[in-house]
């Protein structure tokens, strides 16, 4: 980064400002690409796609546990892709 803010560096940034906050704070976003995606939240335990796989419609299955007053949970996180992109996604408990 500080090699790209002075024009020193050749290597244009991958992902605008907003999305690498993001991405460090491991969090998602509607429009937010699968490898942006999985730099946020590593990868799929299963992937499922629907279609022509060229068509990049997919969704991704993440089962984690998350803290709550009774302890740790496990949450299973949904994410579904149209074009390659985030199109929504649902946590289950």
């Amino acid at each position: 980064r500080w090699a790209a803010t002075r024009g020193i560096s050749s290597q244009e940034k991958a992902y605008s400002d907003a999305v690498e906050e993001l991405i460090e704070n491991r969090d998602i976003v509607v429009g937010m690409t699968k490898k942006a995606v999985s730099q946020s939240w590593g990868d799929p335990d299963l992937v499922e796609v629907a279609g022509n796989p060229l068509y990049g419609n997919e969704r991704w299955q993440y089962k984690t546990y998350v803290s709550s007053s009774e302890g740790y949970k496990k949450e299973l996180r949904v994410i579904y892709f149209e074009a390659g992109r985030v199109a929504g996604w649902e946590k289950y408990e």
